[in-house]
């Protein structure tokens, strides 16, 4: 059972004004929850000015929480690097109902670390970062899940995997106004399903890992609504294989709806339409196509 570590405001009312936290103060209390062996960090409503980056690094069964998604705001100084720097080793992390405002990242990886597993971002806001957002390029994880988030205005991806990271989901998030909705830079046997991405510059893009070779990727990008991309809807990139795109609805692409390099993909009951370019654009390869 998770145990609080809970911040002295737990007991809000509408008349209590918010307040910022020191970030050390912060940083306290999640190094408290770690060594005790999991817990609960409580951050209350108020604008919490982040500057050297919160570190959460081998954490087991802890809970970094916000009381209210849109009032609890952790907020990116003008030089911050990242305003959450996620180590490894970690276990059952749960991060939910916070802002994340400005930064470079908002959430991002430490160096050289161990592997991870189980770790959710649920029910939190994403704005003004000057490169990608969730920005995971090197960290080695497995069972990651970004269920029900909202990433708007976002200079560079609105969530970025590495080629290390395998079985996750990013699954019923909005994206809005980011460089590439979503980037699998690598990943294997991930899924990106229900979500909203508008106004993007290409909503899903998968491109294949720099530094291993698979024969079989295995992601699945489903079920997604891609409207308004300035570029492609969905890019599968070279070198990549035997990914699955599957009943996605893309429209109002600037560039091609959908196009495919790589090879041995799975195109199954997409519905695209008003595509500057191609709704299907086969730039090289063998897929399996069917409309």
């Amino acid at each position: 059972m998770l145990r609080s570590a809970l911040l002295p405001c737990l007991f809000f009312s509408a008349a209590i004004p918010l307040w910022a936290l020191p970030e050390a103060e912060i940083q306290r209390f999640i190094d408290e929850a770690i060594q005790a062996g999991g817990g609960e960090v409580v951050i209350p409503p108020g604008v919490h000015v982040i500057e050297k980056g919160l570190r959460l690094a081998e954490a087991k069964k802890l809970r970094l929480i916000g009381l209210d998604a849109e009032e609890c705001v952790l907020k990116g100084g003008k030089d911050t690097t990242e305003i959450l720097r996620l180590g490894g080793g970690c276990e059952s992390v749960f991060i939910e109902k916070l802002t994340f405002e400005g930064g470079k990242h908002a959430i991002t990886e430490s160096d050289g670390t161990k592997p991870s597993s189980k770790i959710l971002i649920g029910r939190c806001f994403f704005q003004n970062q000057a490169a990608a957002a969730v920005s995971l390029p090197k960290a080695e994880i497995e069972s990651l899940e970004i269920d029900q988030c909202s990433f708007r205005d976002i200079a560079g991806a609105g969530v970025l995997f590495g080629g290390q990271v395998s079985g996750s989901q990013i699954t019923h998030n909005h994206f809005t106004r980011c460089q590439t909705g979503v980037a699998l830079d690598g990943p294997q046997k991930c899924l990106v399903a229900s979500n909203e991405l508008s106004d993007c510059g290409t909503g899903v893009r998968v491109s294949a890992s720099s530094k291993k070779t698979t024969d079989e990727q295995g992601n699945i990008v489903a079920l997604n609504g891609i409207d308004r991309s300035t570029e492609n809807g969905i890019e599968i990139g070279k070198g990549t294989r035997s990914n699955s795109v599957i009943q996605n609805e893309i429209a109002a692409s600037g560039g091609d709806g959908l196009r495919l390099s790589g090879d041995r993909h799975t195109v199954q009951r997409n519905q695209i339409s008003k595509s500057g370019g191609k709704n299907i654009a086969v730039v090289e390869g063998e897929h399996q196509i069917a409309e």
